[in-house]
């Protein structure tokens, strides 16, 4: 049974898309709002400091969507993939790794995966792509997945306008395509925060947005591999997309999943899941 992550599944593109609550909620509030300041304009009343707690409140609801991706707030957001059984009967889940390539630790997952018949999803940094271009192939030529997460690791990105948010995804799709020869579809915004602005730029960008069901906070500088397991561990089902990271932001540490990784990988067999890439958890 699916573990209850209070996230919706995936959809299939061509099915009716349905609104997420929090996002009828917001278009609600845009709504009622914009509708209270005309009244105010045309009226006199509410007064101004009315609508200025009002428009806090509707600017605070605003960014608890950017911080949750998984509400789907501003926009639509894949952050779990379908429990549907894989051709070989087994049920199918998502590694995905973040902040690569680095040519030290992204090997180092690589080599772990290499043994196995689990497969991955690689969210790179364009900048990181250039300098690594030989790790990107590496990816590649293992049968993973690649994506995404940003040129540069933006932390301001949910800030930035369409346009741009589309050309940092164009130059890091471009950077993958110059190394490994595919270009990627999926990306996932730097920190997962995603606005209005996000979602349009990716859409310009002609990208499906990514978030995740599970994660192991191994970001974290000084977080064990034992730590990352325990998070992991009870939100591992299938359709579900672990976010990990095979990288540092600034590659001055070891994320604790590099370590976390093999007992991950045998948690995954006890309970007869198969990670694969996310083109082929998502129906390509």
């Amino acid at each position: 049974m699916a573990a209850a992550t209070g996230r919706r599944a995936w959809v299939a593109p061509d099915a009716v898309a349905v609104m997420s609550p929090a996002r009828l909620a917001f278009l609600a509030s845009t709504t009622g709002l914009g509708a209270l300041a005309v009244h105010s304009v045309v009226r006199g009343e509410p007064g101004v400091a009315v609508i200025g707690a009002l428009s806090a409140g509707w600017g605070m609801l605003g960014t608890t969507g950017v911080f949750f991706p998984w509400l789907e707030m501003h926009g639509r957001i894949v952050c779990r993939g379908p429990v549907s059984r894989g051709p070989a009967g087994g049920a199918r889940v998502a590694l995905t790794f973040d902040d690569g390539p680095h040519p030290v630790t992204t090997r180092q997952v690589l080599e772990v995966l290499a043994s196995t018949r689990h497969r991955a999803t690689f969210f790179v940094l364009g900048e990181k792509a250039r300098r690594h271009p030989d790790v990107v192939r590496e990816i590649h030529a293992g049968g993973h997945t690649l994506g995404v997460h940003g040129d540069s690791h933006d932390r301001l990105h949910s800030f930035r306008m369409p346009w741009t948010v589309r050309a940092e995804i164009v130059r890091a799709t471009e950077a993958v395509e110059a190394a490994a020869g595919v270009r990627p579809r999926f990306f996932r915004p730097p920190l997962g925060h995603t606005s209005v602005t996000t979602v349009r730029g990716a859409r310009r960008a002609g990208v499906t947005l990514i978030g995740w069901s599970s994660r192991g906070y191994d970001g974290i500088r000084r977080r064990s591999p034992v730590a990352v397991v325990a998070r992991v561990g009870p939100t591992l089902s299938a359709g579900a997309i672990v976010l990990l990271h095979d990288a540092a932001e600034h590659d001055d540490f070891e994320p604790a999943s590099v370590r976390a990784l093999p007992r991950l990988v045998a948690l995954l067999d006890q309970r007869g899941l198969t990670s694969v890439g996310l083109d082929t958890l998502l129906g390509d």
